[in-house]
């Protein structure tokens, strides 16, 4: 069959929302979500799930696709949303007004009311090249990505968390996500960050095809540098993630956050709340979910206010 994107909403909408044309004096509310082949679409179709569930004070839940975090913040700029997931970078940097949202203007009201999976990055290299750990690196030719793609972005955050500097590589190569595992293979570069939601399976293949191992990312450097980027957080790939990978191995990434900027009070509560009542199902709903814990829904990785109905649920569950 044919896959159908249009197809694929309607049916997503329909398992969120049942009955919901029939219950008119109900309010709805609406997750900007992502694009329907993406993670952020589905992960806000679980959060609607466990919504629908309970319906707490008898709202119902719906999911909006959009292309992407900064999408999902203009939906909820202009009201068009009530809830949106987006990139814990992208909400810092929309709360301040900077960079891509400059003309927008700071969105100051905007507030989270949990993180949810991680868009994580790795350090993989090739057999041979003698890099142990992060600071092996110095003198390495390392693929970083095409200059302002998202996988650029995150290699050079850890380099910098690296305490390295890109100055301190011998070759910086510029290499597509897509064409970096053939590379490092065929020993043309050292080592290439990767950067996803794990497992990926463009470092699955090269540690297939030619014993690729991750590197762990540590340095002595790493809380100074945490502490000067709040959307930055630490996460753990875990052992046997990967063929062959029997240790956990340390990693640094941005948290996918659940924001709004016009929930009062009660309703964040009750939406954390649905969350929270029903965790071990919602994290079941998607591979994406899974490992997820209610420590990590709360802590690090999250630079911008908490909601205070979301922090009143989170004070109750001890966290």
């Amino acid at each position: 069959m044919k896959w159908n994107p249009t197809s694929a909403v309607v049916l997503v909408l329909a398992m969120c929302l049942p009955g919901i044309s029939l219950a008119a004096e109900r309010k709805t509310l609406l997750i900007a979500g992502g694009e329907v082949t993406g993670y952020y679409f589905p992960v806000a179709g679980a959060i609607c799930r466990v919504i629908n569930k309970d319906r707490p004070h008898g709202f119902g839940c719906a999911v909006v696709p959009s292309s992407g975090s900064a999408a999902n913040l203009d939906l909820l700029r202009t009201g068009e949303v009530d809830l949106a997931l987006v990139q814990s970078r992208a909400a810092q940097l929309a709360a301040a007004g900077e960079e891509g949202f400059k003309g927008a203007g700071p969105m100051p009201d905007l507030r989270a009311l949990m993180a949810l999976h991680g868009e994580v990055s790795v350090v993989l290299t090739r057999p041979g090249a003698g890099i142990e750990q992060l600071g092996d690196l110095k003198g390495k030719r390392v693929n970083l990505g095409r200059p302002g793609s998202f996988q650029r972005a995150m290699a050079e955050t850890v380099i910098d968390a690296s305490g390295l500097s890109q100055g301190d590589l011998s070759v910086l190569v510029e290499l597509d996500l897509a064409e970096q595992g053939a590379e490092l293979c065929q020993g043309n570069i050292d080592a290439a960050v990767f950067t996803g939601v794990h497992p990926m399976v463009e470092v699955q293949t090269a540690v297939e095809e030619c014993g690729a191992t991750l590197v762990s990312i540590r340095s002595k450097s790493m809380d100074t540098f945490l502490r000067k980027v709040p959307s930055v957080s630490r996460f753990v790939v875990k052992g046997g993630t990967y063929d062959g990978q029997k240790e956990d191995v340390a990693a640094i990434g941005l948290k996918t956050l659940l924001v709004t900027k016009s929930l009062s009070n009660d309703d964040a509560a009750d939406v954390v709340k649905a969350v929270w009542s029903n965790f071990g199902a919602f994290t079941r709903l998607h591979p994406a979910l899974r490992g997820l814990s209610k420590a990590d829904a709360t802590r690090d990785g999250i630079p911008i206010r908490m909601h205070e109905g979301a922090q009143r649920i989170h004070g109750e569950a001890g966290h």
